[in-house]
């Protein structure tokens, strides 16, 4: 073992990959008009609008609790709520920005291996609604792909929630800040893997797999459009030199660096499984479908972890581990933490 740390801690960990530091470099000559008019905004939205083919507007964010503020922004009014599920981040990790900014009330059901049900959401539609005028509006299902255990929602499964929230006149907002790893362990493009034919709002990542502080925001429903770049600039979204925000997605579509990031990403996330599934008294929570892997671990073993591997204590009570791979997650680290495992194990 050396003396460098494994860090699994998270994807926001990650350094920004070298091919987004080149555009960067290209983007920084000369003059560009500000406020997103500049020639990099628009050909990166161009790309992102093709890549979801029934999308109507992208509009770029320096990070996704933004992106999500400003689609509810654009969906809920004050008396509306928005129905997640318990671990969302728009519920756990947000803050309360939803709530605080927007407004409206987030109304949370218990998640099955990170999903949200059918029939958790009925189920909370018929106690929401009963009371009228005295309880609040429910306007928005939010669901995240994948989610936040790295569980993927299969193409099924998107259908039949977007066949309710029609029935149910909601609108489908998707939290997709790892899109680009259910993409690609699903097998399908990015549109397929969101559903994005059934979705209004798609909040899409970047930052997370390889891209410096940059997400975006994508309008499917035209009917939101409305406002939508008056609230850009409100919500302190719309940055004055945003040719450094959108040029970093041109090399990162145009290339498909993107589904090349993911991919080490996804493959160390289950090589480290797999090396964890030989470890006695260690035991996976979830399936690992994407680059997230949880597990439990004896207490005792727990110190002895953190000394060599940067991660999170993600459940206590239960001894629960998560670790996280990204695009930089090297098979040395892999095979280094292999042998810390078998050294804690002896």
């Amino acid at each position: 073992m050396n003396n460098k740390k494994i860090c699994l801690a998270s994807d926001n960990f990650t350094p920004v990959h070298p091919r987004i530091m080149e555009a960067l470099f290209e983007a920084n000559v000369g003059y560009a008009p500000s406020y997103g008019l500049d020639p990099w905004t628009a050909q990166a939205e161009k790309l992102i609008l093709h890549s979801f083919k029934e999308s109507k507007k992208a509009l770029f964010l320096p990070n996704g609790t933004g992106a999500n503020v400003l689609a509810l922004k654009l969906a809920c009014k004050r008396y509306e709520s928005v129905i997640c599920t318990d671990i969302a981040h728009l519920h756990y990790q947000e803050s309360g920005s939803a709530e605080a900014i927007v407004g409206c009330k987030l109304l949370t059901v218990p998640h099955l291996n990170g999903k949200i049900t059918i029939e958790g959401v009925r189920k909370k539609l018929k106690t929401e609604r009963a009371f009228g005028k005295h309880s609040t509006s429910p306007r928005v299902l939010s669901i995240t792909q994948p989610t936040e255990l790295g569980t993927l929602y299969s193409c099924e499964e998107l259908r039949a929630l977007s066949n309710l929230c029609k029935e149910e006149g909601l609108l489908l907002h998707m939290d997709g800040s790892r899109l680009y790893n259910a993409a690609v362990a699903m097998k399908r493009t990015l549109s397929d893997s969101a559903g994005a034919g059934s979705l209004d709002l798609l909040s899409l990542g970047g930052t997370k797999n390889g891209l410096m502080g940059a997400e975006a925001l994508v309008i499917f429903n035209s009917e939101l459009l409305e406002g939508a770049d008056h609230l850009h600039k409100q919500n302190l979204g719309l940055l004055s030199k945003m040719r450094y925000l959108s040029a970093q997605f041109i090399p990162f579509f145009e290339e498909n660096l993107w589904e090349v990031l993911a991919k080490q990403a996804n493959e160390r996330a289950q090589e480290i499984a797999a090396i964890v599934r030989t470890i006695p008294k260690l035991c996976i929570s979830y399936p690992v479908e994407t680059n997230q892997i949880f597990f439990t671990l004896p207490s005792s073993w727990i110190p002895l972890l953190h000394e060599k591997v940067l991660c999170f204590a993600w459940d206590q009570e239960k001894n629960e581990i998560r670790f996280t791979t990204s695009w930089n997650t090297s098979e040395e680290d892999v095979k280094n933490l292999h042998a810390l495992f078998n050294e804690i194990a002896n």
